[in-house]
């Protein structure tokens, strides 16, 4: 990731403190419930400083998976190559699943009917930081020689974000009735195990 200037991560930290305040505030008392005006007040902020992040209440929603990726990278322990890289990609996914755990289930239900509804599909990107951490995490397995020699390492990364989203999808369904961590670890692991020597 490109070094932030100081003023580039104050924007992203009162991104995210908005963010964090309105999505509790949502699971609290209901999207249809909550003004901007509430929000600030939590936040500490001003109605000005607000709009200068957002255009709305709504946006907030919009962009969901773009502000967890941030929070989910602002807690993302770094890449230690004295683990395997089985444990690495999993810790991955364990993180992800704490944020959206910290989300909850309706708010995460929110943002998939937006992602379906939504011309722009920002949960897809190649680009976004759960392929680039990863892609990280795998070129340092493969230089340990922990795959095997036929594994198609794309593959695996289409199938861990791909399983990883029906999972969330299915937690949702199921109203958030199972312990999302444990399901997205022993599931992954199996995807994990099939490339690993």
């Amino acid at each position: 990731m490109a070094e932030k200037n100081k003023r580039q991560l104050q924007s992203i930290e009162t991104r995210l403190k908005i963010t964090r305040v309105s999505i509790a505030l949502f699971k609290e008392q209901g999207m249809s419930n909550v003004t901007v005006r509430d929000i600030c007040r939590e936040a500490s902020i001003s109605i000005g400083n607000f709009y200068h992040h957002f255009k709305s209440r709504e946006e907030i929603i919009n962009t969901v998976h773009q502000q967890l990726d941030l929070l989910w990278e602002s807690t993302l322990p770094g890449l230690d190559l004295t683990r395997s890289v089985r444990e690495n990609i999993l810790s991955l996914f364990d993180e992800a699943g704490r944020v959206m755990l910290e989300l909850g289930w309706e708010m995460t239900a929110h943002s998939y009917v937006h992602l379906l509804t939504s011309d722009k599909k920002y949960a897809v990107q190649r680009d976004r930081p759960i392929y680039t951490h990863l892609k990280e995490v795998i070129d340092a397995g493969v230089k340990k020689d922990e795959f095997y020699p036929e594994a198609d390492l794309e593959h695996l990364i289409e199938l861990l974000i791909t399983c990883g989203r029906g999972i969330l999808f299915d937690w949702c369904l199921m109203e958030g009735s199972y312990d999302l961590g444990r399901k997205l670890r022993k599931d992954l692991a199996v995807i994990v195990d099939g490339f690993c020597r």
